[in-house]
């Protein structure tokens, strides 16, 4: 786990990805990968220090985890990103998923060492088998589709294209 948010690791969630990957080729299941980020994560640790950035990373993580099914895999991917891979989710639901998960975040007020702090993500999205059949190519996709989320504004979601 990672020691901050007590989020799976990237070298845990690269070995559940390559199981569920799989499973959904044996099974012909879709799956889905979010690709999350603070927006603007950086002006908050400058302004505000390196306490109420670690507070803004647990509390997203939070938030991230609690809005997700048991069956659903979240972790730190590095920095203020996190990777979720939905089982048995196709685009279309794993887009509903992560605009729940943006919107809730939205509205959130960060109640961090008596700062109000409003705080957005951005999100990208990619699916097996619609997306690729390779699952480093799947988190690569929806990496593609947060930058392009982050260039088109910030606080949206993309999916791969």
């Amino acid at each position: 786990t990672d020691y901050l948010t007590g989020l799976y690791n990237t070298r845990y969630l690269y070995n559940r990805l390559e199981e569920e990957f799989s499973r959904a080729h044996r099974y012909d299941i879709p799956l889905a990968c979010l690709m999350v980020d603070i927006d603007r994560f950086k002006e908050y640790n400058d302004r505000f220090g390196h306490l109420v950035g670690d507070a803004i990373l647990k509390h997203t993580a939070k938030m991230i985890k609690e809005s997700l099914r048991q069956v659903d895999l979240v972790g730190r991917y590095g920095g203020e990103e996190f990777l979720v891979i939905l089982t048995e989710t196709d685009t279309e639901q794993a887009m509903l998923a992560a605009e729940r998960i943006r919107i809730d975040i939205e509205k959130e007020q960060f109640n961090i060492y008596d700062e109000l702090l409003n705080i957005t993500i951005s999100i990208g999205i990619s699916s097996f088998p619609e997306n690729s059949d390779d699952s480093a190519v799947l988190i690569d996709k929806a990496d593609l589709a947060l930058y392009r989320a982050k260039e088109a504004g910030r606080n949206k979601t993309f999916r791969s294209s």
